[in-house]
């Protein structure tokens, strides 16, 4: 019985595909063999070998350039998802290469983490990272686990990486200059910017200042302290904020402290202890260079 050609066809050469892929990408016979150092003519004959094996045309042809037809165009798709699943494979039997796991609350990886990790890649070319947000969720299991606990003390954190400090800071937008510094009281004169429901920060602080919380201007409630970072930078109100997480703002301007010297401990970060040391045991070590609480 005579075979269709779906039955005649075959995997094409694994070169051709790249040839195909590569060629998409510039647009050009003659970028993609400077790209793949070969002959635009060798190149050539990689397409038309797996237009031939495929039984359609992949591109439309003029003198100087190329582009893809409706079925390269799909056949694309897959093309690139099969050359990316190979790449990703290859490099997985990479021994020299390690992957570490970091899942972190995601006010600590955007605002502490993030500007401080290429220091760390630079110290340690080999390794993969990959940076969780407990907001977000996973379904690969971490490598180390960074948790957030509230203190009100010092004292209390003993176990902490890194101690979460908290300053009264504001838009210069929120106050005109006239008004000069501003008492620790007087703060609550302004809009006040939760960072939880609670207002545990604010609660915090104003103890350590000898004040009873009561926003006599009005407050604006978030369900994270980076959204209320924002709505602080956006001149909404006053917000409370670490000041390791707003170095940049207050470098910049975009943030004033107010009564800077009241700068209580709310909290501290905690971090797992791998089971497994390797990669995880290295990153630990370095984190002890950027921490103001050592490691245990």
């Amino acid at each position: 019985m005579k075979k269709t050609q779906a039955e005649n066809l075959k995997n094409p050469p694994l070169n051709t595909l790249v040839a195909f892929s590569t060629a998409s990408r510039r647009g050009s016979l003659t970028l993609a063999a400077a790209e793949m150092h070969l002959t635009p003519g060798a190149v050539s004959r990689q397409v038309k070998q797996l237009e031939d094996a495929l039984g359609v045309s992949l591109f439309h042809r003029s003198h100087n350039a190329i582009a893809l037809t409706d079925a390269g165009q799909r056949f694309l798709t897959y093309v690139n998802a099969a050359l990316a699943m190979l790449e990703t494979g290859a490099r997985g039997l990479n021994t020299q290469r390690s992957r570490l796991i970091i899942q972190a609350p995601i006010t600590l990886a955007r605002r502490w983490l993030i500007p401080r990790i290429g220091a760390f890649r630079q110290e340690n070319p080999t390794a993969d990272l990959v940076i969780q947000s407990l907001a977000l969720g996973s379904l690969e299991r971490p490598d180390l686990t960074i948790t957030y606990r509230r203190s009100a003390a010092a004292g209390e954190v003993s176990s902490a990486f890194l101690l979460d400090r908290t300053m009264a800071v504001c838009s210069p937008k929120l106050i005109s200059a006239s008004r000069g510094q501003l008492e620790a009281s007087d703060i609550l004169d302004l809009p006040i910017l939760l960072d939880t429901a609670d207002a545990w920060s604010w609660r915090c602080w104003c103890d350590s200042a000898a004040l009873t919380f009561e926003p006599r201007g009005g407050s604006i409630a978030f369900d994270t302290d980076e959204a209320s970072i924002d709505a602080c930078i956006s001149g909404l109100g006053v917000g409370q904020a670490s000041p390791l997480f707003i170095e940049h703002e207050l470098r910049s301007g975009q943030l004033i402290a107010l009564a800077a010297s009241v700068v209580p401990v709310v909290g501290a970060y905690e971090i797992s202890k791998p089971v497994e040391f390797g990669m995880a045991g290295v990153f630990l070590d370095w984190l002890e260079k950027w921490t103001n609480v050592e490691v245990d």
